[in-house]
């Protein structure tokens, strides 16, 4: 069995937050675009946050992280780019379907829509399946 090459293999992602699978590095992208102050300034040192605050034990340092991440993504911009990423990285880990989840409502403080917001988060999704497509890979993706 350790011949085998796990990421390799197809997998399935169930209840998949997108909210909660951010790149640091397009954290810091679009916090900068929006002015949104965050707890670190480098890739790094925000990664460490990130994981220091979820495996803490404390549940509202946890819940804390999802105010940086649901921030940035309160745009048109933010929103594509966001599920986009998601699924490509869902796509490199070897899976082939990913069921996203995601509350719509909470990426609305910037004026869109709830239709909107699922469209873009759509459109995203759309741009990575076809991406993954071109390179003669296969993802299928849901939202929830």
């Amino acid at each position: 069995m350790s011949n085998l090459n796990i990421k390799a293999l197809p997998k399935v992602s169930l209840h998949d937050h997108l909210d909660g699978g951010l790149r640091p590095e397009t954290i810091i992208e679009l916090a900068a675009k929006i002015g949104h102050k965050l707890p670190a300034d480098n890739a790094e040192d925000l990664r460490n946050w990130f994981l220091e605050s979820c495996d803490s034990g404390s549940l509202v340092r946890y819940l804390d992280t999802f105010v940086h991440t649901t921030a940035v993504m309160q745009t048109k911009e933010g929103l594509i780019r966001v599920a986009k990423e998601f699924a490509l990285d869902l796509a490199s880990d070897g899976v082939i379907y990913g069921e996203i989840r995601w509350a719509p409502e909470q990426h609305l403080e910037q004026g869109l829509t709830l239709d909107q917001v699922v469209e873009y988060v759509e459109e995203g999704l759309t741009q990575a399946r076809h991406e993954v497509a071109v390179k003669g890979g296969f993802l299928r993706t849901g939202q929830l």
